[in-house]
């Protein structure tokens, strides 16, 4: 790419390019050494657009997702060799990301009869692009091509078999699932697939939040034509527009490689984060390859399923430095990265952009559509609701209800004085923080009273710091996102300080730095209003329970970063907290622009 491509900030230059005026297309495509081809439908473009790019001798990374694009552009390997040029076809969500979890579990003989499936779930948030809707649609068939029994054959779209449903993480229930022909059909099938995959059979299927297969399934009966085409994708569109701003219009995306009937054996990439974002986050992942000139020994067309095995290492390193994990779906792995929502985000180019910067639970933008269902789930699982449901009648139960729902009120109104203390703009955040500690208190004083103090402390600390670390997962962004930055240990403490600073702002404590070096930092939590509040509600016990909650959460995003934590707790919300940064790095360049 020239130089006169990128200005002084960074920022990509546009430049346009009609494919379809050949003459005007060369002069651009000639001034260039790669081309990252993105347009769709891929079904109605093809090999077009590579076809140019080779008579241009350019190399080629593409994301297409079209196995009518894949046989034609597989084609061109002969041309692409003879004319020493490289395209890298299908680098993106899937094909691409789940070729490299299906290749990485071959090669490990995950499967002894050879057979696995692939399972994607997409949640609403988005809204998908223009042209995505014609990968959609043309999914939707009577019949499919597979790979089975190590050969590319036509079936009837297995709609309703055992494989019907599958149940995602985070997901109240199996979801339905829609089966489609994946590009790695192709590749699969083709003499250059590598000896040392031993792959008899590749089942492909996935759910789209608000895509019922039974909508699939009849618009599949219909052999759509060209403008029947163009019509649906259009409403397709429109609709993914209205619909992620619904409610529960789910940020996740959730990609899950296994050996058939096995699912704790595969592989998964899970987070908030759009199949679009991942899509762009491998083929750049191939792209960085390419720079350092990686791909030099490769001549002619590649899926992802062709490449070498050092290649596929490269891959999950050039992955994992953009903040792609690849995880294992055991559910101790599973558990231990997040359970609910996974530990994939997407890649920002500062600390001020990650999810929540600068913000806390009174103040964020919106939360996750499943963090109410989450958190009733997290009450009726825990093991004071048992105990109060084994020590009470049914009719005593419910009067445990509704006793605990008029103490919750006066709890309120006994905290008055806390929002008229505060201006408009900080007043509807603590309405919301007064209502949450007289829940608190008012459930916890009541289960006290059956329970005893002791019984019931110990099952509701515990129900709250399982609840708490369950919500901080959502509200800080994944360790591994910190990674992706020069400095990731300053990144940290960079999201942190400002966290507490912006509840330090809005009045819940004094929050100090003592002390702050280019690697050591000495903060302070005093006056904490939670404590005083529940002090004034007779809770005093409840005092250092957001503490915890948050000590623990910082615990995690410092889990993969050089950092140490001593935080000490003082007592009635308070704590004196010391970050150092060992053994990084960033911390030889602090202290160096600090010495200058």
């Amino acid at each position: 790419m020239p130089l006169s491509c990128i200005n002084a900030s960074k920022k990509v230059a546009y430049i346009g390019l009609d494919i379809n005026n050949e003459p005007e297309a060369m002069k651009v495509l000639q001034t260039h050494d790669l081309a990252i081809i993105a347009l769709g439908p891929m079904d109605k473009y093809g090999a077009k657009a590579h076809r140019l790019c080779l008579k241009a001798k350019l190399d080629v990374v593409d994301i297409n997702d079209s196995l009518k694009a894949a046989d034609e552009i597989l084609a061109l390997h002969d041309e692409a060799k003879q004319s020493g040029c490289r395209i890298f076809t299908g680098m993106g969500f899937a094909p691409g990301l789940s070729t490299l979890l299906l290749t990485k579990l071959a090669r490990e003989h995950a499967s002894v009869s050879g057979d696995y499936c692939c399972r994607l779930y997409m949640g609403a948030a988005y809204g998908g692009g223009e042209t995505s809707p014609y990968a959609v649609l043309a999914s939707f068939n009577k019949t499919l091509e597979v790979f089975t029994k190590g050969r590319r054959t036509t079936v009837k779209t297995p709609w309703k078999d055992e494989s019907e449903s599958f149940h995602f993480p985070a997901q109240a229930k199996p979801l339905a699932l829609i089966p489609f022909s994946s590009p790695e059909v192709a590749g699969l099938a083709s003499d250059r697939c590598p000896s040392d995959l031993e792959i008899s059979s590749f089942d492909t299927r996935y759910h789209i939040q608000y895509l019922s297969q039974g909508f699939a399934r009849l618009l599949a009966h219909f052999n759509l034509g060209e403008s029947a085409l163009d019509f649906f994708a259009k409403k397709f569109f429109s609709g993914g527009q209205s619909m992620k701003a619904k409610k529960d219009a789910d940020p996740d995306t959730c990609l899950w490689v296994y050996p058939a009937n096995a699912p704790e054996q595969g592989l998964m990439v899970h987070g908030i984060i759009s199949s679009y974002d991942l899509t762009a986050l491998m083929a750049c992942a191939v792209t960085d390859i390419w720079l350092e000139g990686g791909l030099v020994a490769y001549q002619g067309v590649f899926a992802t399923e062709h490449l070498s095995l050092e290649l596929h290492s490269k891959l999950q390193d050039k992955l994992a430095q953009r903040g792609i994990s690849i995880r294992r779906a055991r559910p101790e792995v599973f558990k231990q990265a997040d359970t609910h929502f996974g530990w994939a985000d997407t890649p920002v180019l500062s600390v001020e952009q990650l999810r929540n910067y600068g913000k806390n639970w009174y103040n964020f933008d919106k939360a996750h559509p499943k963090m109410a269902l989450l958190q009733k789930r997290f009450l009726l699982n825990s093991g004071i609701w048992s105990s109060l449901k084994q020590s009470l009648s049914p009719l005593k139960f419910l009067n445990f209800v509704f006793t605990t729902m008029s103490r919750w009120r006066s709890h309120n109104k006994q905290l008055v004085a806390y929002r008229q203390s505060h201006d408009l703009v900080k007043h509807a955040c603590w309405k919301a923080i007064t209502k949450d500690i007289s829940m608190f208190t008012s459930g916890y004083s009541r289960a006290r009273d059956i329970l005893g103090a002791e019984k019931s402390f110990e099952q509701y600390r515990v129900m709250f710091l399982d609840t708490g670390k369950m919500e901080m997962r959502w509200l800080w962004p994944k360790p591994e996102i910190f990674s992706t930055f020069a400095k990731p240990e300053q990144a940290i403490i960079d999201y942190w300080l400002s966290f507490m600073s912006n509840y330090s702002d809005l009045g819940l404590f004094d929050f100090s730095v003592q002390t702050q070096t280019a690697n050591k930092i000495h903060c302070t939590i005093s006056n904490c209003a939670y404590a005083k509040m529940f002090s004034q509600l007779d809770c005093a016990e409840l005092a250092n329970l957001v503490r915890e909650m948050e000590q623990e959460a910082l615990s995690f995003i410092c889990s993969q970063a050089q950092i140490n934590i001593d935080w000490q707790a003082k007592g009635n919300g308070d704590a004196q907290v010391r970050l150092e940064i060992t053994g990084s790095s960033a911390v030889m360049e602090a202290e160096q622009a600090i010495a200058c």
